[in-house]
């Protein structure tokens, strides 16, 4: 047996025993490497996988981030998608990205010890560094008011690598931010256990209390990236459904999908 293969089987082996605590997971697909977890989930899905199916991958070659942007994907970090099949309507599909981004800033918390906040809509940072993206991508029928399969694509940053340039004033990893080491294994199977508890309450979204207060855009000002131009505004209220609302010179805008930034 190869050390990588060697390192695998420890890594799987690690990886099984941990999410003994999270009965969210029905079953795991392990990839050394592959282009997206979100593409291998989507097949999956397709292909009548069960709600439950987790992917998870040492490293991406092509991952994907909101807007079509890709997302830097090294070794040593955590890349998972999950196979969901939620009873919901598609226009509140925005929910399973609000429910993720809660589930994942607990347990991201749980590990370092670190206050995790949301930036609207599916980014955890800490620290004023961006240490985790989400991207919910939904498969749709004409013949059903529900989904087909929504597959939750999650990255966290956990150990120190090369970051472009472009990205260092924006990215920051787990491994500077706690004194300790950050297991893997250990966080995936947080992230899940939380996430599962929260998905019970999708419909009715409790959860959007918590995603609140851990905003980190609130009765701030913010630039509204839209088609029609760039806007400022301020950050309102986030409703219930998911929804960010900006005040614009007096007006309120309710913005269910695009782009904000904000100066940390």
């Amino acid at each position: 047996m190869t050390t990588e293969k060697k390192k695998m089987q420890e890594s799987e082996n690690r990886l099984q025993l941990c999410l003994r605590n999270s009965a969210f997971v029905r079953n795991t697909v392990e990839l050394t490497e592959t282009d997206s977890t979100n593409r291998v989930a989507k097949e999956l899905a397709r292909s009548g996988a069960p709600e439950g199916t987790l992917v998870v991958a040492e490293r991406q070659s092509d991952g994907k981030g909101r807007l079509g942007r890709s997302f830097f994907s090294p070794e040593g970090g955590i890349y998972m998608s999950m196979v969901l099949r939620p009873r919901i309507s598609a226009e509140n599909a925005l929910l399973v990205t609000t429910c993720a981004a809660v589930a994942a800033a607990r347990g991201i918390e749980r590990v370092s010890g670190c206050t995790a906040g949301i930036k609207w809509v599916n980014d955890i940072f800490i620290k004023g560094r961006k240490v985790c993206g989400i991207l919910a991508e939904a498969g749709l029928s004409a013949e059903s008011e529900y989904p087909d399969y929504v597959v939750l694509g999650i990255g966290i940053n956990v150990k120190k690598q090369s970051v472009p340039e472009e990205l260092k004033n924006i990215v920051g990893c787990l491994e500077d931010m706690t004194t300790g080491p950050v297991l893997k294994e250990e966080l995936i199977s947080m992230v899940w256990e939380e996430f599962g508890g929260l998905y019970e309450t999708l419909s009715t979204a409790v959860y959007m209390e918590e995603y609140k207060e851990r905003s980190i855009l609130l009765n701030r000002e913010v630039t509204v990236l839209a088609a029609e131009g760039d806007y400022r505004a301020v950050a309102k209220d986030i409703d219930k459904k998911g929804h960010l609302i900006v005040e614009r010179e007096g007006t309120e805008i309710t913005l269910s999908s695009g782009e904000v930034s904000v100066r940390l």
